[in-house]
């Protein structure tokens, strides 16, 4: 029973942090649709390229990504980010993000030859995949928040899910769904509306929905990484 009173200290902790650094940084809920237009404009551009093509969407890609990390990593820790960090961030973790696609990739290049003519090859595969998502769901966090690089930072994500997988999961998937219905319901709710106005208005709500599940997820790893439950007690112990 200590246990859950504790967990949802820290959940409601981590909510209320959420809330303050977003309401701060709301702007960032335009980032998605800039990442959007980006990699469409490099997939039009280079897409009939082949491999090269490929290898440039996928620098495009992971550079999206590192800008959107740093950036929740900025509200995270200083709570305040900028535009100037969205330019820096496409190359403060791009590399690292590629790294860590590459060690990925071969074993799934070679899990998807081997299943190719194995009788329910590709129920296979997709476990591996779900399996794969599972134990590297914090990976994003581990990237900003830590040291750890390549494929000690995939062992530690491996570790720190089989140690806090109650904790992690429960608000992170509860927060999903419930963005999920919010940005349906704003759909609908727009429905009479211009299509570019509606446009508009459900990217901005998905964005917003989007960094506030990565802030929060921000701040949930910060109180879960490298403490124990004994000492997370200690800590509700010394606030109440």
């Amino acid at each position: 029973m200590k246990h859950l009173r504790v967990t949802l200290w820290i959940y409601a902790l981590a909510l209320r942090r959420s809330w303050e650094s977003v309401s701060k940084n709301w702007i960032v809920s335009f980032a998605p649709l800039a990442f959007g237009f980006i990699f469409s404009s490099a997939v039009s551009l280079v897409g009939r390229l082949g491999f090269i093509g490929g290898i440039v969407i996928l620098l495009v890609s992971q550079a999206c990504l590192s800008s959107g990390l740093y950036m929740i990593e900025n509200i995270v820790h200083m709570g305040k980010t900028n535009f100037d960090d969205f330019v820096k961030g496409f190359s403060v973790y791009l590399w690292e993000l590629v790294r860590i696609s590459f060690i990925l990739w071969i074993p799934l290049r070679l899990a998807q030859i081997a299943f190719a003519e194995v009788p329910n090859g590709g129920l296979m595969l997709a476990l591996i995949e779900i399996a794969l998502y599972v134990f590297l769901n914090p990976v994003p966090e581990f990237i900003y928040q830590t040291q750890s690089s390549g494929i000690e930072l995939l062992g530690a994500s491996y570790n720190f899910i089989v140690e806090n997988w109650i904790d992690w999961f429960i608000p992170t998937i509860a927060l999903t769904v419930l963005g999920y219905l919010l940005v349906q319901a704003l759909s609908f709710m727009t429905l009479s509306l211009p299509g570019w106005v509606q446009f508009f208005i459900v990217s901005f709500g998905f964005g917003l929905c989007l960094t506030y599940i990565m802030v929060f997820r921000g701040f949930l790893f910060a109180e879960l990484h490298g403490t124990t439950r004994r000492g997370r007690a200690y800590r509700y112990d010394a606030n109440a």
